[in-house]
């Protein structure tokens, strides 16, 4: 019989993950002495993107149903997923349109540019000029959106849900 897991070993692997996905941001080499090969990376990385934020949305679907296919420790690592993701993509569109996102020169300045707009800080230090860019931007922002909207309607609904057990 197995024995359930504790809250400490249950975050366990998420966070190892984390700590793997951030390594392979840093370390994954983007070609960007080749602008074709950026391009290209830039293309497959939105489209990643793309296969996980689909992801994210079945696995939405489902908790809004009230079905609990996966853990929150899941949704934790898709959602880690999608800021490298979104880290890289600003990354290598600064390298392919420089004039893009104003400031950002290093994968750390594209990390802290998704993080201040997932949080909607927008610090202004690092922020979007071009037009590709404020696309990214603003689909970034209507994500976060949605995902909020999301995660807050599912909690109400397991809470109403337990309370009228």
């Amino acid at each position: 019989m197995k024995r359930p897991l504790r809250e400490k070993e249950t975050w366990t692997r998420p966070l190892l993950s984390c700590v793997g996905v951030l390594v392979a941001y840093y370390a994954f080499p983007v070609g960007l002495g080749d602008e074709p090969v950026a391009v290209a990376g830039l293309l497959l990385t939105v489209g990643g993107m793309a296969l996980l934020i689909w992801t994210m949305v079945k696995e939405f679907e489902n908790l809004r149903r009230g079905e609990m296919t996966r853990s929150s420790q899941a949704l934790s690592m898709l959602l880690i997923l999608l800021v490298m993701g979104f880290s890289l993509a600003f990354f290598l569109l600064n390298h392919v349109r420089p004039d893009e996102i104003a400031d950002l020169n290093t994968r750390t300045d594209a990390l802290y540019f998704t993080l201040s707009t997932m949080a909607t800080v927008g610090y202004g230090d690092v922020h979007a000029e071009g037009q590709v860019a404020r696309v990214l931007v603003s689909g970034l922002i209507v994500f976060n959106l949605v995902v909020v909207a999301a995660l807050v309607r599912a909690q109400v609904s397991r809470r109403t849900g337990e309370r009228e057990s």
